[in-house]
């Protein structure tokens, strides 16, 4: 069924462009609607999962108003996910000139327009020193929550790191493989994107808090020597601060 919006804007069009072109209206027989305005499905997003023959396919269904749209988004959060898919994606049907010029678009203004997010740094390192004291006192009471506790730590500086030096905002959970893997990094931030990796130094004291993690004491000093060097970038002192909220 067609919603009341749409039929009044099919009736409108009627009005203006169809009866008056007919000459002999009471031989009209009627009017016939096709298409996606009959579907209820045209201005919305549609997302799923099918399994065919075994194999798990997740797809989207967007009108191209709301593909855009979503591209402006991913670009003000610094997010190259959507850089990732264009340039490894393949056109299986319709106006390919067309929609590589929409992929190419896409790319040119997330380069020309992602910027830093707008955070107050020094508020983060201060939240994070009070997060390493808490992990400080779990471990000397050898509190079971130390695991949960050093992994949020972990993001929590990862995430400052990224947004502080420009760098994409990715999944937690792909990256230590983009930081480790360098095909990994160009297909998912994209060879495209103008996003820096983070400085070698910060990777390897990461790579030490992810595969360092025989015991609690290692776990502990690496993730300290993480943060000690990510603070070494602020001039705040998070022992002895004011800040302005």
């Amino acid at each position: 069924m067609i919603n009341e919006e749409t039929k009044a804007i099919i009736d409108k069009f009627l009005e203006s462009k169809i009866y008056p072109r007919i000459i002999d209206k009471d031989n009209l027989l009627g009017v016939i609607v096709y298409g996606s305005a009959t579907t209820g499905y045209f201005d919305k997003t549609i997302r799923g999962v099918k399994f065919i023959d075994g194999t798990k396919i997740e797809y989207f269904i967007k009108p191209i108003e709301k593909f855009l749209s979503e591209s402006v988004a991913f670009t003000n959060s610094n997010c190259p996910s959507h850089i990732a898919l264009n340039q490894n994606a393949s056109i299986l049907y319709g106006q390919e000139d067309f929609l590589k010029n929409i992929l190419n678009a896409d790319n040119q203004f997330y380069n020309q327009n992602h910027k830093k997010p707008n955070i107050n740094f020094e508020q983060k390192i201060v939240q994070i020193e009070n997060r390493i004291a808490s992990l400080d006192n779990i471990y000397n009471r050898n509190g079971k929550e130390f695991d949960m506790v050093y992994y949020n730590i972990l993001e929590m500086i990862r995430t400052t790191h990224s947004a502080h030096t420009g760098e994409a905002d990715i999944p937690f959970n792909k990256a230590y493989r983009i930081y480790t893997e360098e095909k990994y990094y160009d297909k998912y931030v994209g060879k495209n994107a103008s996003n820096p990796k983070p400085d070698q130094k910060f990777i390897d004291l990461y790579k030490n808090c992810v595969e360092k993690i025989e015991d609690k004491k290692t776990m502990l000093n690496n993730i300290h020597q993480l943060y000690d060097y990510e603070k070494s970038h602020y001039s705040i002192n998070p022992k002895d601060y004011e800040i302005t909220l």
